[in-house]
């Protein structure tokens, strides 16, 4: 039976944990925004640097603590711990579900430590949330919802679902601005992100490069950009359309954020840089591969999802199980991409 949230005049303060992912952290934010239409709650998260780009200066939370990318990890999360001990909150909710994060629920001090139920590490938490499927009464569930299970289950108001909300400053904008400017793109302009943590998850280069050719020749302005890591891969595309298009290489997050507000139409695999597009309203082009696109869908904006219908899909995406390469997402061909870029065009 769903829990009911607190409604007295004292100031209570909930912590969200949501470590690792770029993609599930653009994916929660709905989840603070059903926080705060419930009187005198104050929203705190933890999560890993960089994703607390993400989060910066966010409407609904009231504070941010970032666990760094650096040596002594333990001293760093124990350091997480002292602070959510110090808040004194009246519920932790831990979204990631791995060991780190429910060890630092476990010991946060919070009267109610909430965790899904049907993890490795449910020892940790006080307050077990069901499947997700079950308390949606659905067989799939997109992310959205599935990080947002914890709060239905508490009984926070979680319909009307909020949307996505990256909060992206004047100053980042008038520089996303300079820095396309210096560039020569003035006007509305199509992006494009060709990388992904997989193969089985990343279109092919040169199809990219096709269809880069192929809107650049309708007279749209073209830009590449890829996230820390991924230079060679835009390098490897620069030596194929030298001159048409233009890279803005591998850009820090933030001012990633603010490029992709400018943009007309963004195209990319399913990456977490395609939900930011999504939180920044933009329209969407996803290029999806072995993922189960009913849960990664690009979420209420207006899109187009490009998928093969082979019946291993979806599958975990580390490596191709059934072929000596990825079908799932080879078999997109360029022309399909091209109309769905030009039909949101």
């Amino acid at each position: 039976m769903a829990q009911q949230y607190a409604r007295d005049s004292r100031e209570r303060w909930i912590v969200f944990i949501r470590l690792r992912s770029l993609g599930d952290t653009v994916l929660m934010t709905p989840a603070l925004e059903v926080i705060k239409r419930a009187e005198n709650w104050k929203i705190a998260v933890l999560v890993e640097e960089p994703w607390d780009q993400i989060l910066l200066e966010h409407p609904f939370v009231d504070r941010l603590l970032t666990i760094p990318r650096r040596h002594n990890q333990w001293l760093f999360r124990c350091r997480a711990v002292a602070w959510i001990r110090a808040l004194a909150p009246n519920t932790v909710v831990d979204l990631h579900g791995g060991t780190t994060s429910a060890l630092i629920t476990y010991f946060s001090s919070a009267s109610r430590r909430v965790g899904y139920g049907d993890g490795r590490n449910t020892r940790f938490y006080n307050v077990h949330v069901p499947d997700s499927r079950t308390v949606w009464n659905r067989k799939q569930v997109h992310t959205v919802e599935h990080q947002m299970t914890p709060l239905k289950f508490l009984g926070f108001p979680v319909e009307p679902f909020p949307p996505l909300r990256i909060s992206i400053d004047d100053k980042v904008k008038e520089a996303a601005r300079q820095l396309l400017l210096a560039h020569g793109i003035q006007n509305g302009f199509v992006m494009i992100h060709p990388g992904a943590a997989f193969d089985t998850k990343r279109w092919e280069t040169q199809k990219f490069v096709s269809l880069a050719r192929r809107l650049s020749g309708l007279g749209w302005d073209v830009v590449f950009a890829c996230g820390p890591g991924e230079e060679p891969l835009l390098r490897e595309i620069h030596t194929s359309v030298p001159g048409v298009v233009k890279f803005l290489g591998a850009l820090p997050l933030r001012l990633f954020c603010g490029v992709v507000s400018h943009c007309l139409l963004y195209i990319g695999n399913d990456t977490g840089s395609t939900h930011i597009a999504s939180a920044l309203g933009r329209k969407v082009v996803a290029i999806f591969g072995s993922s189960n696109s009913t849960a990664w869908r690009p979420w209420e904006v207006e899109h187009r999802l490009l998928q093969s219908d082979l019946p291993c899909i979806p599958c975990p995406g580390y490596y191709c199980l059934h072929f000596q390469e990825p079908k799932c997402i080879r078999s997109i061909e360029v022309d399909t991409v091209f109309q769905a870029a030009v039909s949101l065009l």
